[in-house]
């Protein structure tokens, strides 16, 4: 303590203003107080509550004055909602995520949640990690991109009868029926990818993918794989896995593909394509000359090559808000929703006919 202040003053300082402090100062009822703490303001600004605007102006300047704070913790006990929602994402720093959770938090919002991010960085046990700590804030639904390994941490949320949303990535968890989904049709994105080339006059086409086990990946690789078979080069397919955050592999896997004659490669992730566009600069390789390439998601990189990169986009706005009111729907009573949504392709030099 300092200058002259009392034991008993610092004490009387230190206790927490409650809403019967502020109903008292103010002499309205603590009734009144509590419809006005929690209205929400409407376009115009006003307070939206069954209370005269002058009284409610008067309330939280009282409470402004004594440093009143709303006790979120009580109030989510009591009501049971906590008017928060939990996105774990695998990598918040991922461009495609942190676009995508953007959306989110803006559509969220407009339902009036807050919204909590946390990272799994593609680890179960994070994961897990995480899932109890977003389940001990007693928030009120959860929209997750899941990891390989991540089911019994997605249980964890069911168990507790917490509403789940699966974002990009499907798993299957023997509850389908209580776990909402909004997906990309990424069977499609890989044909999409393939054929543009095919249709360059590549045929010997080849794919470069992570080893993460995802549902995503593995949907995409199929529509690689299908196209290719349609398209009588199924002997010509080839998939190499690297780890994801590896980048080393990347330079040694582009040799190893000219050696065998390739002319065209999918990079099914934005990371992928900065990756191989990065090594091919530092190989003096061109594009579509030396190698067609098809991208993913969208990104500046992909204007700054001489030439310009075709690439799949994924419906950012339309995969986060979807999501958002997926949750909300559920959160509110209603069953659980599936949706997917189709991608698109931007074309650009990397696949112009050779």
């Amino acid at each position: 303590m300092c200058g002259n202040t009392s034991s008993a003053e610092f004490i009387e300082a230190m206790k927490r203003v409650t809403i019967r402090d502020v109903a008292r100062e103010a002499g309205v009822s603590v009734t009144l107080v509590s419809f006005v703490m929690n209205a929400k303001r409407g376009e115009d600004g006003k307070l939206d509550c069954p209370v005269n605007q002058d009284t409610a102006k008067r309330v939280l300047e009282v409470a402004r004055r004594l440093g009143f704070r709303r006790n979120l913790s009580a109030a989510s006990l009591r009501s049971g909602k906590s008017n928060t929602i939990a996105v774990i994402p695998n990598d918040i720093s991922n461009k495609f995520f942190a676009g995508i959770s953007r959306n989110i938090e803006e559509e969220a919002i407009k339902y009036g949640y807050t919204v909590f991010f946390a990272s799994s960085e593609e680890n179960a046990d994070r994961l897990s990690d995480v899932m109890d700590a977003v389940l001990a804030h007693n928030v009120d639904g959860i929209i997750v991109a899941p990891c390989t390994g991540g089911e019994a941490a997605i249980r964890k949320a069911l168990d507790a009868m917490v509403p789940v949303v699966l974002l990009d990535r499907d798993m299957d968890l023997g509850t389908e029926e209580s776990v909402g989904k909004v997906l990309l049709n990424d069977v499609m994105a890989g044909r999409m990818a393939t054929q543009q080339m095919i249709d360059a006059g590549c045929r010997n086409i080849e794919m470069i993918s992570y080893s993460l086990g995802i549902s995503s990946l593995a949907q995409r690789e199929k529509g690689y794989r299908e196209t290719m078979e349609s398209n009588g080069l199924a002997d010509r397919v080839n998939v190499y896995y690297t780890d994801y955050g590896k980048v080393g592999d990347v330079e040694q896997f582009i040799k190893d593909a000219l050696s065998r004659g390739a002319d065209g490669l999918f990079l099914p992730t934005y990371s992928l394509s900065a990756q191989v566009l990065s090594a091919m600069k530092n190989l003096g390789l061109r594009t579509p000359e030396d190698l067609a390439i098809v991208g993913f998601d969208e990104s500046d990189i992909y204007s700054l090559f001489a030439t310009t990169i075709t690439h799949i986009v994924q419906p950012l706005k339309a995969l986060g808000e979807k999501s958002v009111d997926v949750l909300v729907s559920m959160i509110q009573g209603k069953g659980a929703e599936s949706i997917v949504l189709n991608p698109e392709l931007v074309p650009g030099g990397s696949t112009h006919a050779k």
